[in-house]
């Protein structure tokens, strides 16, 4: 009996040291995991928070109004060739803060001339959304007629979907490119507002039909120094809801772009010129009224352009006006719609600012706005971050 118990006695022996040893091996893997592994992670994954804020005044006629804005950009390297970045765009409409997610994509860098990116990225047409939009950006704290992305554009502010972009050398030369499948925008068919039936929606995140927009643009870059940018863009597709009579409408759409930028000595400063004419022709098809709910036809062609100049005495020896810059731009918009008066809305708009810069990434901007009926004066802080 007592030999029994001694067997037993040493088997729970066994069975308790066999594992204690288990959960110490568990111990000794799980500190060699963030003794090793770890730190190879943080070598190859960075993250940075970036962005930017702007805040103002406009004065109009009837009344004048402060608004503010934040946009964090987040930044993820979670490889040498693949990079991941979002902007969240906030600010305040009346009594409540929206919150509107601007872009989320992901690039892989498959060599030094092409890149693939995929998810919600800012549209290659034009250089407007693209590169200027941001408040610390846009020299100006409004934006051309036809350009804002929250009040029916002239021509696309963002894709969803894929994109191949890159840069070829030519010599002395330099071209860049960029070429993507995307939903596309959707053909507005129906509204309480006449005047909105027959525009693009350029913001819904999922397609209408099984077709999908391809777009483009090339840039040409002609001297060493890249002073001077010449671009062409593109986008085709169709704009109509499945198993609608409008499915098979299209919409074609266009832009030139231009870019100078150099120092001049006998200006003894910095000129910034940069130009963008956006034109959208969609099929013409038969809408609804919703005055009188008889059939109605147009010519559905948009086009929307603005030309910007700015210069800034960076070479005088006055710390002052080295930070000084006058801005002025002129930005029209002509659009057909379906009211029978007027037929055609053509507004042209001139804006005069001058900023100053304290840093290459924080303004503070006064502008003048001339617009028929719609006048106004700004003041605003942008900072970059």
């Amino acid at each position: 009996m007592k030999k029994k118990y001694m067997v037993l006695i040493g088997l729970l022996t066994i069975l308790f040291f066999n594992t204690q040893a288990q959960e110490y091996n568990q111990e000794y893997i799980d500190s060699l995991i963030d003794a090793k592994i770890q730190p190879q992670i943080a070598k190859s994954s960075k993250f940075v928070l970036t962005g930017y804020m702007s805040s103002g005044i406009k004065f109009t006629k009837e009344a004048s109004s402060f608004g503010a804005n934040f946009s964090p950009i987040l930044l993820w390297k979670p490889h040498e060739r693949l990079i991941v970045e979002a902007e969240l765009e906030t600010e305040l409409e009346g009594t409540e803060t929206k919150i509107n997610l601007e872009y989320i994509d992901a690039s892989y860098f498959l060599n030094k001339y092409v890149t693939i990116r995929a998810g919600k990225f800012l549209s290659p047409f034009g250089i407007y959304q693209d590169r200027l939009h941001p408040q610390w950006i846009n020299k100006l704290p409004s934006t051309p007629l036809g350009f804002n992305h929250d009040a029916s554009p002239i021509g696309p502010t963002t894709e969803v979907g894929v994109d191949v972009r890159g840069n070829v050398p030519l010599g002395s030369a330099k071209m860049n490119y960029s070429f993507y499948l995307s939903n596309g925008p959707s053909l507005n068919t129906s509204s309480s507002e006449i005047s909105e039936i027959g525009q693009l929606n350029y913001s819904s995140a999922e397609d209408n039909n099984k077709n999908k927009s391809f777009g483009g643009r090339v840039g040409l870059l002609p001297f060493s120094n890249s002073s001077v940018e010449i671009g062409g863009s593109f986008q085709v597709g169709n704009v109509g809801e499945k198993g609608t009579e409008y499915e098979k409408i299209k919409a074609k759409q266009y832009a030139l772009d231009f870019t100078y930028v150099n120092s001049l000595d006998f200006l003894k400063g910095m000129i910034d010129v940069k130009a963008q004419w956006n034109w959208v022709n969609v099929d013409q098809a038969n809408y609804i009224s919703p005055k009188d709910s008889t059939t109605f036809t147009f010519n559905n062609k948009r086009d929307a352009a603005f030309v910007q100049a700015a210069y800034r005495p960076s070479m005088t020896q006055s710390k002052f006006l080295k930070k000084t810059e006058l801005v002025f731009r002129y930005s029209g918009l002509n659009m057909q719609t379906g009211e029978v008066d007027p037929a055609k809305i053509i507004l042209n708009q001139y804006t005069y600012g001058i900023n100053y810069w304290y840093s290459w990434r924080t303004a503070l901007k006064f502008a003048y706005q001339s617009q028929k009926d719609n006048n106004a004066f700004y003041v605003q802080l942008a900072v970059g971050f």
